[in-house]
C-alpha cells in the first residue's frame, strides 16, 4: 500500500492544448475529438481544484457540469441522466468493464464507491444527490479526502481551494435541474 501526498497545486496528469486547458478525463468524448460548437468551459479554478461545464452548442446551453482534482484522482460529474463520482489517471491500463472498489474517507466520513472502467484511464460510479450532498459538505469541512483502491493503492488530495469549486459545481447542477446537492459552504453570500 502506497501513500501518496499531493500538495494543493498538484497538476492534472493530462491536460488537452488550449488555452485554459482541463483535464482530459473531464472533458466529453466530441471535446476531444475536433471542430465543433462543443466547448468546455472553467467556472471556478482554484488551489488545485477546477469546476467546468460543458455546452453542445457555443454557450446556448448546458448539458454536463463536472468538477474535480485536477490531479484527476477525485472528482463529479453531473448531466440530465446522471450523476457520478470519477477517477482517472494517464497511466491506467484498465479493461472495459473492468470494477473494482474505491473508498473516499474525508474526515469521519467514509464511502465505498463499487467503480466501472469508463474506458482504459478512467472509473466511475453512479451516486444519489443525498449521497453526493454528504461528501461535498465533508470535504467543505476538512482539508485532505483519502482516496483507496482495493487493498492496493492509497492517495491523498488536498482540499485546499475546493469550497469554492465545488460550490460551483452544486450551483450548475442544481441551474440544470440536474440535481439539488445543497448550499455550499460559500454560497452564504447574497446581493440583498
Amino acid at each position: 500500500m502506497a501513500l501518496v501526498s499531493f500538495s494543493g497545486g498538484a497538476m492534472a496528469q493530462s491536460y488537452d492544448d488550449r488555452p485554459q486547458a482541463v483535464p482530459v478525463a473531464m472533458q466529453p468524448e466530441e471535446v476531444n475529438s475536433g471542430a465543433s460548437p462543443s466547448q468546455m468551459l472553467v467556472d471556478e479554478r482554484a488551489g488545485g481544484w477546477v469546476a467546468i461545464h460543458h455546452t453542445p452548442d457555443a454557450g446556448v446551453h448546458t448539458d454536463l457540469c463536472i468538477a474535480g482534482s485536477e490531479s484527476e484522482i477525485l472528482m463529479f460529474r453531473a448531466d440530465a441522466d446522471s450523476l457520478q463520482v470519477r477517477s482517472a489517471d494517464d497511466h491506467w491500463t484498465l479493461a472495459t468493464g473492468e470494477k473494482g472498489d474505491m473508498t473516499v474517507t474525508v474526515g469521519a466520513y467514509t464511502r465505498v464507491f463499487h467503480m466501472q472502467a469508463n474506458d482504459a484511464t478512467t472509473l466511475a460510479a453512479d451516486i444519489k444527490p443525498a449521497d453526493l450532498t454528504g461528501l461535498l459538505d465533508a470535504m467543505a469541512r476538512n482539508h485532505v479526502a483519502v482516496v483507496k483502491f482495493g487493498d492496493h493503492t492509497t492517495l491523498s488530495v488536498g482540499l485546499s481551494g475546493s469550497v469554492p469549486v465545488l460550490d460551483r459545481f452544486r450551483g450548475c447542477a442544481e441551474t440544470q435541474h440536474f440535481a439539488d446537492l445543497g448550499q455550499g459552504a460559500g454560497q452564504k453570500s447574497s446581493p440583498f
